[in-house]
């Protein structure tokens, strides 16, 4: 398995999209670590337990406020990353391979992750990349043959966005 990075061409448009929903992954995590740390005081709780309080907290009363409603206009796939994020973030930390998870931050870098959960998706060779629940992108550089992925990781470099997804 490897992954394959390819430069998106991107308008304006697209552009806000990809900082919109890069927004969205880092509101997510951030207030699930948020969260986490406050609960952490209260009582002896497991991540995961925790992790799925957050996305309740989130999904029935965050969302559902006013100053929040442009949560729901963007992929619900981003949100469910970023929770898997932050759960993964703290079994690293539970295990001693990492540090405590840190506040993410717009200077550390812009990204986020979606993924089909419909299963795989066929990629064709051309200048076109479908992502799921985002749409058709073109891409800088043509895919010189056709991949299978059920991931895709944006992240901005610079001032252009890339994708990445596993083969």
């Amino acid at each position: 398995m490897f992954a394959v990075k390819r430069a998106l061409k991107l308008n304006n448009r697209e552009v806000t999209l990809m900082a919109k929903h890069a927004g969205f992954r880092r509101v997510v995590f951030n207030f699930g670590l948020s969260l986490r740390t406050q609960m952490y005081s209260e009582g002896q709780f497991t991540d995961s337990k925790v992790i799925d309080e957050v996305k309740k907290v989130l999904t029935n009363y965050v969302k559902k406020q006013p100053e929040f409603d442009w949560m729901n206009q963007l992929s619900s796939r981003v949100y469910q990353n970023a929770s898997i994020d932050l759960k993964d973030a703290f079994s690293r930390y539970r295990s001693g391979k990492a540090g405590h998870p840190k506040f993410a931050l717009r200077r550390d870098g812009q990204s986020f992750t979606v993924d089909s959960s419909n299963g795989k998706v066929l990629l064709k060779a051309g200048n076109t990349i479908k992502i799921p629940t985002l749409g058709t992108f073109r891409l800088s550089e043509a895919l010189e043959c056709g991949y299978v992925s059920q991931t895709f990781t944006i992240s901005k470099e610079g001032n252009r966005w890339e994708s990445f997804f596993l083969r």
